[in-house]
């Protein structure tokens, strides 16, 4: 028999909502229900997302991840990946977050990019998107997985929304052309304590470089960029594991300071 006949993405999307509903992690789906390609994972994804959805939160936006391209390399990939951002996973600068709802989380610090208009050309240039960005801010991505230990492969992290949790963005707005990309820098704080320091050549080169490749990528697949979406740039250094009680501080060269709390 046909192992695509054992593919079960509803049943993948159904085990990982419950875990993240429950807070509680689940097994690995790639072995479980025959997750083989790429894009079996994001279709999972997509199933996934739908669950979210049918409770009351809408898409608002988009997270990059595996874009340093080292680690694409030692993936065998020629791309980052990308998972969604849902309503009420935000929070605002100084925030206290709740660690209750997630299940173990850490940290990045990244870049925002927050879009007033839509792109659906998959050939858009960077004067274009430019253009459509209103705003680029600070940002913390709170990743997350639904599963014991972290995912094991590519596949299963796909399918949990690219270990989505939260995000935190900054209010220090700047304008998209006013920033050297390329020459962006980071630290990470954790209880006033540096953790984590890194740049954009961690992130394509450029968190501008990552966005447009998701923008193209977003339009190609006929799901387009719309006014109001936000763009994670993918991280920028390493992750930070974090803990109940911690403080965490970002601070990016040209964006400023952002920091948040974890109750």
């Amino acid at each position: 028999m046909n192992e695509e006949a054992f593919f079960d993405p509803k049943g993948a999307a159904k085990q990982l909502y419950q875990a993240r509903h429950n807070t509680e992690p689940c097994e690995p789906v790639a072995g479980t229900y025959e997750i083989h390609m790429l894009e079996q994972a994001y279709e999972v994804q997509d199933e996934l997302i739908k669950k979210f959805n049918a409770a009351g939160h809408k898409v608002v936006g988009y997270k990059l991840g595996l874009t340093d391209p080292k680690a694409q390399a030692q993936m065998a990939l020629n791309n980052p990946l990308f998972g969604k951002l849902v309503e009420g996973w935000g929070f605002a600068a100084g925030a206290d977050i709740p660690t209750d709802k997630l299940i173990a989380p850490r940290v990045e610090g990244e870049v925002a990019f927050v879009f007033s208009a839509g792109i659906d050309d998959p050939d858009v240039d960077e004067e274009t998107l430019k253009n459509s960005i209103s705003k680029v801010l600070p940002a913390l991505e709170i990743c997350d997985s639904a599963f014991a230990g972290w995912p094991r492969s590519l596949f299963d992290a796909v399918a949990d929304n690219l270990s989505s949790g939260f995000y935190v963005l900054g209010d220090d707005a700047r304008d998209v052309h006013d920033l050297d990309f390329p020459n962006m820098t980071m630290q990470l704080f954790c209880n006033d304590e540096k953790a984590v320091e890194g740049d954009a050549r961690q992130c394509m080169g450029s968190p501008l470089a990552a966005c447009m490749w998701l923008v193209r990528e977003l339009a190609e697949r006929g799901t387009p960029i719309q006014p109001g979406d936000v763009i994670l740039s993918g991280s920028l250094g390493p992750m930070q594991p974090i803990a109940k009680g911690d403080q965490i501080r970002l601070e990016l060269n040209q964006l400023g300071t952002l920091e948040c709390r974890f109750e």
